[in-house]
């Protein structure tokens, strides 16, 4: 069945996402959140061998099994963790969270959150996401409406970008995707989703942010995830070479690519586990080498329960084995979306190019897939 990048990880009906951050000259870098809805049941996998992560173990399947009132993911590396603080005051706002044992109308919001190193791309200031960002993000999911800089092209060439821009997008440079980079810092890279339709009624998406420190591709232009593409049928012009990483400069690059998979299946918390580890060889697929000491990559899940699995063990373990090999498919189709889908900015901001940049051919077919 044909993937679609359309509305992404939104094809899953009930989930919620909101943005917030700066693309500016001086501060790229911004945060995203991701509202389940109540009663879906979440997993994570970390992988790399640097991790910025926050509250994921109250996601393991040997948790007591609440779930989580948000997922976040933000720019700044560890420091880029304090949105979190701005998520849980605007969920605690509107009574989102876990109820407060002895106390009435008070909740705690329980929200997992990771982090991608963007630190300095811009002025080369330390400016991570605020505390601020992180409830202005929270806000946008919480009313899907989205003001200010509203996707990818908005940046424009002449750097004509909105400053503290918000928005519900699920593609371009926003949010967390505002200064990623991918290939060792040579592309700029952004926020991906695709979602793919998965044979039994279900569907699985995923929301990227890709900032790897390993390439998408050879120097001759082929890309690792390009025997997906021709599987799944996305016929594509040839990519000219892409840039070549310096390897002296390899050893400074801090990276990480995180991505949300979501589903409307029915899991247990052990199953959507397994979604969350199933998706890693997405990475893996549209990215070499992945996972690395300079990576924290990391994976959430998100399983909403609309549509249950069979009651045959059988066939529920054959469709389980199907949902995690699509989640493999759509987070290799949105690190791919995420590239395509950065914003071009003008020679003087001195950001490395975009595919568009490069590839104008690929990026215009790419983008006009349905």
């Amino acid at each position: 069945m044909t993937p679609t990048r359309g509305r992404g990880i939104l094809d899953v009906p009930g989930l919620a996402l909101g943005h917030a951050g700066t693309l500016t000259r001086d501060r790229l870098t911004g945060v995203s959140v991701v509202l389940p809805p109540t009663g879906s049941t979440i997993g994570v996998d970390v992988r790399g061998g640097g991790p910025a992560t926050h509250e994921t173990d109250v996601v393991s399947p040997t948790a007591h099994g609440y779930g989580a009132d948000a997922i976040v993911l933000t720019g700044g590396s560890a420091l880029g963790l304090r949105s979190v603080s701005g998520v849980c005051d605007a969920l605690a706002e509107v009574g989102r969270g876990f109820p407060a044992p002895g106390l009435d109308d008070a909740v705690v919001p329980l929200v997992p959150a990771a982090a991608i190193y963007d630190l300095g791309r811009g002025s080369g200031e330390v400016a991570p996401p605020t505390i601020a960002e992180g409830a202005e993000a929270a806000r946008a999911a919480l009313t899907g409406v989205g003001t200010g800089d509203q996707g990818a092209g908005t940046a424009g060439r002449a750097g004509t970008a909105s400053d503290q821009g918000v928005s519900t997008d699920v593609r371009g440079s926003i949010g967390v995707g505002l200064g990623a980079r991918a290939g060792m810092q040579t592309l700029r890279s952004s926020l991906g989703s695709v979602s793919v339709p998965v044979p039994g009624g279900y569907t699985v998406a995923a929301l990227v942010v890709a900032n790897p420190f390993g390439t998408i591709g050879t120097g001759q232009g082929d890309l690792w995830g390009g025997a997906l593409l021709a599987e799944v049928g996305w016929d594509l012009p040839p990519l000219p070479a892409l840039p070549a990483p310096d390897p002296l400069a390899a050893a400074s690059a801090r990276n990480t690519t995180l991505a949300i998979v979501a589903t409307d299946a029915r899991l247990d918390t052990a199953q959507v586990s397994c979604l969350a580890f199933g998706g890693h060889p997405g990475i893996a697929r549209a990215v070499r080498p992945s996972h690395t000491l300079f990576d924290g990559d990391t994976v959430f899940a998100i399983a909403t329960g609309e549509v249950p699995l069979p009651e045959d063990r059988g066939q529920a373990a054959a469709d389980l084995v199907a949902l995690t090999a699509a989640a493999a498919d759509a987070i290799t189709l949105a690190i791919l979306d995420a590239v395509v889908s950065a914003a071009p900015l003008e020679a003087s901001w001195g950001q490395p190019p975009t595919l568009s940049d490069i590839a104008p051919e690929f990026v215009a077919a790419f983008s006009a897939l349905p």
